[in-house]
């Protein structure tokens, strides 16, 4: 008795309970490539919609089926939103220098191609919703930006530069401390989840940005 205990115990320890996702990007999203990572343990295939259209996740999608029917292997497949996502605009020669110390200014007029002195973000209550001594990260945190002043009238913020880094254009931009007005699920997502999650039954959806228990009753 005691002996069949033990042996319950040491194979239920031993069942993997952590799940594995993967996300399928241009690299990984071949047949014998997805084989491969499902022989490997992957256990939910992430597809993610902020890039891509959706001609090219179903090409994905079926190779990822085709995959599975190779190999026997089942995967979950997790829709993931692309979400209310703020991003720097585009700038005269695509990309600028920018030199710690300096003083940048940000302007919410995404149609202004941008430069060293003045550059864009797609958020338009940008002025209203930071104050000086907030931080604007952009490019996943490796451009750092200090507020130094807002104009409400023009909407202008007023910045220095943290660090000296290259900037490109729509890189993404994250607002530490603020809550943005913005809805956490978009007219995109909702098109993405309707017209492509649905018919093609996926799993499981990641909703991106969410702030609150609000946001998920929608």
């Amino acid at each position: 008795m005691n002996n069949d205990v033990a042996i319950r115990s040491v194979v239920m320890e031993s069942k993997p309970k952590t799940k594995i996702v993967c996300t399928l990007g241009p690299s990984c999203r071949s047949v014998s490539m997805i084989e491969k990572l499902l022989k490997a343990g992957l256990n939910v295939a992430r597809f993610n919609f902020s890039h891509g259209s959706h001609d090219y996740h179903q090409e994905t999608l079926d190779n990822l089926r085709a995959a599975m029917i190779n190999t026997g292997i089942f995967c979950a497949v997790m829709l993931d939103t692309k979400g209310p996502e703020i991003r720097t605009g585009f700038l005269k020669d695509g990309k600028v220098q920018l030199k710690q110390g300096e003083e940048i200014t940000i302007t919410t007029d995404y149609d202004i191609k941008g430069d060293e002195k003045l550059i864009s973000m797609s958020y338009k209550k940008l002025a209203e919703d930071v104050k000086p001594g907030m931080v604007i990260l952009c490019a996943d945190g490796t451009i750092s930006f200090t507020v130094l002043s807002c104009d409400l009238e023009t909407g202008l913020v007023h910045c220095r530069c943290e660090n000296s880094a290259v900037l490109g254009e729509r890189k993404n931009v994250n607002l530490p401390g603020v809550v943005v007005d913005l809805p956490t699920l978009t007219d995109k997502d909702k098109e993405d989840i309707l017209q492509w999650g649905v018919p093609n039954k996926i799993d499981m959806i990641a909703l991106s940005f969410v702030r609150k228990g609000s946001d998920l009753v929608e």
